[in-house]
């Protein structure tokens, strides 16, 4: 049975008094340059699936270093992994070589076929410690590198190195074990198709529902365990998760016993009837409502009113109920996807008389009226559309409920489950290098940042004042990341424009509202940065000061100060 999580803003944190951002100066941002010896490493995605050209379009081609913010990684286009660091003495760094990956395999190898799974990945690397590195090279190989002391210039040794699937590195994280062991847990992220999936032996924990599902692709998450017994490294376990849908984070939790994922509801199979009833005036001390797998039963003050056999099976551990304005709102899981109910019971308990909800009823009217007319094609030259268009934002558009799902290690079951509704995911960022990466949702106009902690607690430690109602209108977003020490949130476009957000600061003297006499001694900054380039930008990393960008040609450090 699985718990159930919920996410619960801390009002200390809200500010619901928020006066909007000021314009800020860009002649407060000092910019350091550093031309590029050699050009990025960029794959041509030839996939028509569109959750491996999401993965390959969003992919931020900076690889920041949570214990030392200040630098960031690259992979040039020869497979050389190149640092770059910021220093007040000598500013911006020249590219400085740390590796060696194996890239020699064309992208267009893989050309001739455009399927979810056709082609490589890009080369991606992540720190779990101070002293060493993951890299997979999008190409079926992955290293663990010993780095030593990364604020020193040498190159990198290799420790282990080991065939994989092609993919990317999603979230990597290192525990002490007894006996001088240590267990590395690596997280990577590909996309194939179901038939792929169910004929491939290794895929040890697959959903046996792909095989009847109707989707084209599935995203694959690969959890790899990697023991070190004081001398070698050594794969010690292999664990596979699959699903459909669009994944927006996914990380193990503290203790790595089990996987966070905060994905689209259509990515968890999970399906759900909806029962209204009329029950009169009652409160819910009166009311009993009692769910198994098969069968329904509510009781009113010890009076039995319902009771029946479903037509289909149900997750009785995941049915909620609300009762409001006399009528009783039951939402019932179906435990089999893809499953059409003809109706609430079975056939052995037809009793009463079975009653559409009419605020239902009025609301599928509403939505097939624009089908429906008394004439032959009454109005064709409409100039008016039946909304403004320009006044709907992205949020508007989430149809799609999220889940918040946490899979045992051991078990391979759900072992927490949230349903956070039709909430906005903003982005991710790591906040502490010795925690697991933070996400951020967006709360009606604001973005509250979630940090996970042990298996199913997730705490409110910060908020992005009115950005969920910023980001909607970021149309041209492709980068959204925030600095480790909160102070703000960088939106960068895909090309020209970055736009960053702080978060209020107090300055001598106070500000006056001349209409409304509001008085204030805070005051949250925006800053609009125009590039000198016109080119494609392909990386963004955020520093507690600097912000680092990235493009085919330039690495552009811009050093932002407050006034």
């Amino acid at each position: 049975m699985s718990k159930t999580v919920t996410l619960k803003p801390n009002p200390k944190l809200l500010n619901a008094n928020f006066d909007g951002y000021k314009l800020s100066s860009e002649a407060n941002v000092t910019l350091y340059t550093q031309p590029l010896t050699e050009g990025v490493e960029k794959r041509k995605n030839s996939s028509n699936c569109y959750l491996r050209t999401r993965l390959e379009a969003l992919h931020n081609y900076f690889f920041g270093d949570p214990f030392h913010p200040l630098c960031v990684y690259y992979f040039s286009n020869r497979g050389h992994l190149v640092k770059c660091n910021y220093s007040e003495d000598s500013r911006l760094s020249v590219g400085e070589v740390v590796w060696q990956a194996d890239v020699s395999r064309s992208s267009e190898e893989g050309s001739e076929e455009d399927g979810a799974g056709s082609g490589q990945y890009h080369a991606s690397v992540h720190f779990p410690s101070h002293d060493l590195a993951v890299v997979n090279n999008g190409q079926g190989s992955l290293h663990i590198l010993e780095t030593q002391d990364r604020t020193l210039t040498h190159s990198w040794l290799v420790s282990f190195e080991s065939s994989t699937e092609e993919s990317v590195i999603v979230h990597t994280c290192l525990q002490a074990g007894s006996d001088h062991k240590r267990y590395l847990h690596c997280l990577l992220l590909s996309v194939t198709t179901p038939q792929d999936l169910m004929s491939n032996p290794q895929y040890v924990i697959v959903d046996e529902k792909l095989e009847k599902s109707k989707v084209s692709a599935v995203h694959l998450i690969h959890w790899l365990t990697i023991t070190y017994n004081g001398a070698t490294w050594e794969i010690s376990r292999t664990r596979t998760v699959a699903g459909k849908g669009i994944l927006e984070y996914c990380s193990l939790d503290e203790t790595a016993s089990g996987l966070i994922v905060l994905c689209h509801k259509n990515y968890s199979f999970i399906e759900d009837v909806t029962v209204w009833m009329n029950i009169g005036s009652t409160t819910k001390k009166d009311l009993k409502v009692q769910v198994t797998a098969q069968e329904l039963s509510v009781h009113v003050q010890d009076h039995h009113i319902l009771f029946g056999h479903l037509s289909n099976p149900v997750q009785a551990d995941l049915v909620t109920w609300i009762l409001n304005d006399d009528k009783l709102e039951l939402t019932l899981p179906k435990a089999s996807e893809g499953v059409v109910w003809q109706g609430l019971f079975d056939s052995s308990d037809m009793h009463g008389e079975e009653v559409l909800d009419p605020q239902m009823v009025e609301e599928v009217n509403q939505r097939l009226a624009h089908l429906t007319s008394d004439l032959w094609n009454p109005n064709p030259d409409a100039e008016k559309p039946p909304y403004n268009p320009g006044q709907l934002e992205a949020c508007d558009e989430a149809s799609e409920d999220l889940l918040m799902i946490r899979l045992d290690g051991s078990t391979h079951n759900i072992s927490n489950l949230g349903q956070l509704g039709p909430t906005q995911h903003l982005f991710n960022s790591r906040v502490d290098e010795t925690k697991v990466p933070a996400f951020c949702l967006r709360h009606d106009v604001d973005g509250i940042l979630w940090q996970p902690s042990g298996e199913d607690t997730f705490t409110h430690v910060a908020t992005y004042n009115a950005f969920g109602y910023v980001k909607a209108s970021k149309t041209m977003a492709k980068f959204t990341c925030a600095a480790p020490d909160i102070s703000y949130v960088a939106v960068a476009d895909v090309k020209s424009h970055i736009y960053v957000f702080f978060q209020p600061e107090a300055f001598g003297g106070e500000l006056r509202n001349r209409k409304s006499g509001k008085r204030m001694n805070t005051v949250a900054r925006q800053l609009v940065i125009s590039m000198k380039t016109h080119s494609e930008i392909l990386g963004l990393h955020t520093s507690p000061n600097v912000l680092f960008v990235l493009t085919d040609q330039t690495i552009y450090a811009y050093c932002l100060r407050s006034q």
